[in-house]
């Protein structure tokens, strides 16, 4: 088997989701990081790379340079794949960049910052076969599979209500100190219309559709910007109706002091429920109509298919996230290698991309017009 070549636009070296994607993409040992542009300041970029020890030659001052320099490049010695994990206003050009170079991309999320750049990357990767995958990497793990399963297999009935809540305390200093520090999660010119919703929700709502496979087709929002002269969310709660009469309650915030990454998700249907906790992600509690409670755990052989798949490990031996990333990352080198895999299902695709720009600007315009249900927009 071909070990593929990858790239990298962003992921500079204070980037803590930079040596994620690095980490899962060479878990398994079936590709290597061969370039990038790890700064819009080249000779950061450079330093970085030498730290990276790559190739000078392939470390670039900007994405048309790389691009430029790998097509120049024997075919056999490129880059098969790009990771995308810079600031969110870029993330449109250097998709569209890359694709139209016929390079196969994985992209940090959002997959841009509207729903139109969004719809023509989905045309863009209609047009050409290749891959778009966007690493919302907590769908990568075992339990959440194993919960996917659950509702496919009828164990909960028919799904009634989803709650989800996605919350960290990251931001919650600067509301009493809005100088302490700077981040560009809360300029619009680059996170775009959003923070917590676009950084955030958007994972806890790909976690919905994940698990349930249920759309929601109509929002109730209220955003809150509780950090003085910050003119994006950094918190909120959205009120949802889905497809087949289910209900659910979306909740995010970055200003919830003392908290981690605490993504949680409960659903419920007519016959049971199921809880899950991603900083307690190797187990998943089926709750009974009865009362009692079923317990699953990474590793065991109760679990379905895909979730053995994706665990490494006995059970007993704990995974994370970069396991859960490595499992988009395999699936995607499936998809660039012409093996059986099913976009939107092994790995988040660009329809599920455009889903959440869809809900991003539903909740945006309810929450500032006076309507009560505000539809989602298709294209």
């Amino acid at each position: 088997m071909r070990v593929l070549q990858g790239g990298i636009v962003g992921a500079g070296k204070d980037s803590f989701i930079g040596f994620v994607h690095r980490a899962g993409a060479c878990l398994m040992g079936e590709s290597e990081i061969k370039a990038g542009v790890f700064s819009s300041n080249p000779q950061k970029s450079k330093d970085r790379g030498k730290e990276l020890g790559l190739n000078p030659e392939r470390v670039y001052s900007d994405y048309k340079d790389m691009i430029r320099g790998e097509l120049s490049r024997p075919a056999s010695d490129r880059i098969d794949f790009v990771i995308i994990a810079s600031p969110n206003s870029s993330h449109y050009d250097l998709t569209m960049a890359f694709l139209e170079a016929g390079i196969h991309v994985f992209s940090d999320k959002p997959m841009a910052i509207s729903m139109e750049q969004a719809s023509k990357i989905k045309k863009k990767t209609e047009e050409t076969g290749l891959l778009y995958a966007l690493t919302h990497g907590y769908t990568g793990y075992a339990m959440t599979k194993q919960a996917r399963f659950l509702v496919e297999s009828g164990a909960l009935g028919k799904i009634i209500r989803i709650v989800v809540e996605y919350t960290q305390g990251w931001l919650s200093p600067l509301v009493e100190n809005p100088e302490l520090f700077n981040t560009w999660h809360l300029n619009p010119e680059i996170s775009g219309p959003s923070c917590t919703m676009m950084d955030v929700g958007i994972h806890a709502l790909n976690l919905i559709q994940t698990i349930t496979g249920l759309v929601p087709h109509e929002v109730c929002a209220d955003l809150g910007s509780t950090i003085q002269g910050n003119a994006l969310d950094d918190q909120g709660t959205v009120l949802i109706h889905f497809e087949d009469q289910a209900r659910g309650i979306l909740h995010a915030s970055q200003v919830s002091s003392g908290e981690g990454n605490a993504l949680r998700i409960r659903v419920y249907g007519s016959r049971a429920g199921l809880s899950w906790d991603q900083e307690y992600p190797e187990t998943l509690e089926l709750m009974n109509g009865d009362g009692t409670s079923t317990i699953y755990k990474k590793g065991t052989p109760a679990l379905c298919g895909d979730a053995k798949m994706a665990a490494r490990l006995p059970a007993g031996h704990p995974e994370g996230l970069i396991s859960a990333f490595a499992n988009i990352y395999n699936s995607g080198f499936r998809y660039i290698r012409g093996e059986s895999v099913l976009p939107g299902r092994d790995f988040p695709n660009a329809s599920q991309g455009v889903l959440g720009l869809s809900f991003i600007e539903a909740i945006i315009k309810n929450n500032e017009d006076m309507e009560k249900w505000t539809p989602l927009r298709s294209l």
